[in-house]
């Protein structure tokens, strides 16, 4: 299957801020994964119980990885367009020296203005801040299923951030949800409930996913203005809904799924 994967950067031609990332050879990428943690929760209080928003990084950076990488989707629950991953690592020595962005959290919980705010710091450090965003179409979805479609952008947009770490770099990657990609490089890959919410690293992560698929949405507004896909961005609202009855599906429908089989 032909797979496109995207670094998202700050001056692009493309409305949606991509450029395109080619694939390295991974091969050589030290292991890591025989050094896992017990209990999420063990490093979850530290974040927690003493404010500190990147706790969670300095606790992976006290066991001896240099990189943490986090990743979260979007899209999945969308009727149209594709699923997007997005990955982040944070290239710092020591994390005491690190100053975080401000009002950082999860995607959904940020207006538009501090999404964007954010995104625009994040891609105009590309030395500190590197990350990759990778995507399966609507008809890629119909192909599989979106829960598959979803782990091979995760495991393709965290793989292409490790293709830009020094080979002898231990890295650790942390996924927001409850199921985690099977990688093919030697970096240990573990689910996070609430990960977007509580993981510094995956609230960035979900921030470069979500200013994504809305620069998208717009595009297919542009094409496609009778579904008002810059409002819902794809997903299954009940004027979206009723657009498709209406108008029936246009090309970027999900047609394997309910609110679209038989049309």
């Amino acid at each position: 299957m032909f797979v496109v994967t995207w670094l998202l950067v700050l001056v692009s031609s493309s409305p949606y801020g991509h450029a395109f990332h080619t694939s390295r050879n991974l091969s050589r990428i030290p292991s890591s994964d025989t050094v896992l943690f017990g209990k999420q929760g063990n490093i979850n209080r530290r974040r927690k119980g003493d404010g500190d928003v990147v706790g969670v990084e300095k606790g992976l950076a006290e066991r001896g990885f240099d990189a943490i990488i986090g990743s979260d989707e979007t899209g999945r629950g969308s009727i149209a367009g594709p699923v997007l991953a997005a990955s982040l690592c944070i290239r710092i020595d020591d994390w005491n020296n690190y100053t975080p962005i401000s009002e950082v959290g999860d995607s959904k919980t940020l207006d538009h203005e501090q999404r964007e705010r954010i995104f625009k710091e994040v891609v105009s450090q590309p030395d500190l801040y590197q990350f990759s965003v990778a995507e399966r179409s609507n008809a890629q979805i119909d192909d599989s299923n979106i829960l598959m479609a979803t782990m091979e952008c995760f495991q393709e947009s965290i793989e292409g951030v490790v293709a830009t770490l020094p080979e002898d770099c231990n890295a650790y990657s942390i996924v927001d949800g409850k199921k985690s990609p099977k990688l093919t490089v030697k970096v240990p890959c573990r689910p996070w409930v609430k990960g977007d919410a509580e993981v510094y690293t995956i609230s960035l992560a979900s921030i470069l996913a979500k200013v994504t698929l809305d620069r998208m949405s717009k595009e297919w507004h542009d094409e496609y203005p009778e579904y008002g896909f810059d409002e819902h961005k794809g997903y299954a609202t009940r004027e979206h809904i009723e657009a498709i009855h209406r108008y029936g599906p246009c090309p970027i429908h999900r047609m394997s799924f309910k609110s679209l089989k038989g049309r």
